[in-house]
């Protein structure tokens, strides 16, 4: 880890889920890295979505907490795997995983297009961490990309593919699988995805809509919405099979032991999915 004067300035997107995800960060090696980067810039653009949807930071914080709630189910010290996580963004969710589960993981690959200079920065150095910076879409590169880094197909692995699929097409999403797939299913897929507004609560679409053209207007451009059977249909396309599904109101229940947010599906717009492939 370089010693760096300045906080480093940081791509807005990424910059914003992280703002909202802070206080899952409030000690160790995630403190220290948190505290490196500057989100000042952001802070508008934050304050004018949590005005818009009051629950917006804890929705973030519940989709990163039960990644990590499935994680610890997934890993074991009997059996180290490796975790790819494409689209890595800002989150440090390798340190986590180096602080807490040390002798469950082999091997983490980072894979992002815009910020693994930053994490070479903040990061400490690790024989574990292999860093690989790419277009996740780029398919014809990417698997030559990850083996060249180390990764090793035969090997178990937990693929962490948050905060992506809103941005790109189900047939994106099967050719970028592909490589993972398995003939034993032995590697675990752990994503989200935002519903669309036909699989929504009506009570919820007044805050739903505006907040839909506020989120496309900042990031320049439409995001992708997929219900549940469309997701159980892209599993089913890569023979793999649907471990757990869970809603919002599924998700802060099983977090916190009770509902405080969200009492009914699709209030939180978002669910959460793990599938073996």
């Amino acid at each position: 880890m370089e010693v760096l004067e300045h906080k480093l300035k940081v791509a807005p997107t990424a910059a914003l889920v992280l703002h909202f995800a802070r206080p899952l960060f409030s000690s160790g090696l995630t403190h220290n890295y948190i505290g490196r980067i500057d989100l000042s810039e952001v802070a508008p653009m934050a304050a004018k979505l949590e005005e818009l949807f009051k629950h917006f930071p804890e929705t973030i914080l519940f989709r990163k907490k039960y990644i990590r709630y499935l994680l610890q189910e997934y890993l074991t010290d009997d059996i180290p795997v490796q975790v790819c996580m494409l689209g890595a963004g800002l989150d440090p969710l390798t340190l986590h995983l180096l602080e807490e589960y040390p002798h469950a993981v082999s091997a983490i690959f980072e894979v992002d297009e815009e910020h693994i200079g930053i994490k070479k920065q903040l990061y400490p150095a690790s024989e574990k961490i292999h860093f690989i910076q790419a277009d996740i879409t780029d398919t014809l590169h990417l698997p030559d990309r990850l083996r060249d880094a180390g990764y090793h197909p035969e090997i178990p692995a937990i693929i962490i593919f948050e905060g992506l699929i809103h941005y790109i097409s189900d047939i994106n999403f099967l050719n970028i699988m592909q490589f993972f797939r398995t003939p034993n299913k032995t590697n675990v897929v752990i994503m989200d995805y935002m519903l669309p507004e036909n699989s929504l609560p009506a009570s919820v679409l007044p805050v739903f809509r505006p907040l839909r053209q506020m989120m496309e207007a900042f990031i320049g451009g439409g995001i992708h919405f997929y219900n549940r059977a469309q997701v159980f249909s892209m599993v089913a396309a890569l023979q793999g099979d649907v471990v757990s599904v869970a809603s919002m109101q599924e998700v802060e229940y099983k977090l916190n032991g009770r509902n405080e947010l969200y009492y009914g599906e699709g209030e939180g717009f978002i669910e959460m999915i793990s599938c073996y492939i």
